[in-house]
């Protein structure tokens, strides 16, 4: 008797659906199954990195996330959500910030392991027209000097971050 792939021939939003259930590197394994499921991986909207899917912060692969990210970069796909949980030893991050914010990034959710806010938060993101969520810990947070753009955001989490009074005021009127 043949078996047939019936997966396989669901529409490519059910397939991110069903991948975004996965830990990352498990959806990227998908990626050698078929042409289907190499498309669905390389277009998969929500990018997760935190620990419950690498076991540990220290264990995500910087170089993997470049890739990912300058492919959806490349080929102009949007990302619905990024959650990142990082160690302070890798230089990439503005970088990444600039194409989750070409990449009409919708939910961001982005922490330094650290008890203090250190890195200053880059200010592409100020201009990220399609964020909805913004979740944040470990950033010094200045008001940039082209001002607030977020026409899209809803909900606003700081954890460990330090921001001035100027950015709070801009930021309350904009929720």
């Amino acid at each position: 008797m043949e078996r047939l792939d019936l997966i396989s021939k669901l529409p490519l939003p059910i397939l991110d659906h069903i991948l975004s259930f996965l830990a990352i590197k498990d959806a990227a394994k998908t990626s050698v199954l078929s042409k289907t499921w190499n498309s669905a991986w390389n277009s998969l909207s929500s990018l997760e990195f935190g620990p419950e899917n690498f076991g540990s912060p220290y264990y995500v692969s910087y170089v993997f996330v470049d890739q990912i990210l300058a492919k959806r970069q490349k080929h102009k796909i949007s990302i619905q959500r990024f959650n990142m949980i990082y160690f302070p030893n890798y230089l990439n991050v503005d970088n990444w910030f600039k194409i989750l914010v070409e990449c009409n990034i919708k939910e961001l959710w982005f922490e330094f392991a650290t008890r203090y806010p250190g890195k200053k938060l880059p200010e592409v993101i100020f201009a990220a027209k399609a964020l909805n969520v913004l979740r944040l810990g470990g950033f010094k947070i200045e008001l940039p000097s082209n001002g607030v753009k977020f026409s899209s955001l809803k909900e606003l989490h700081l954890v460990n971050s330090f921001l001035d009074e100027q950015l709070l005021k801009a930021i309350c009127t904009i929720l």
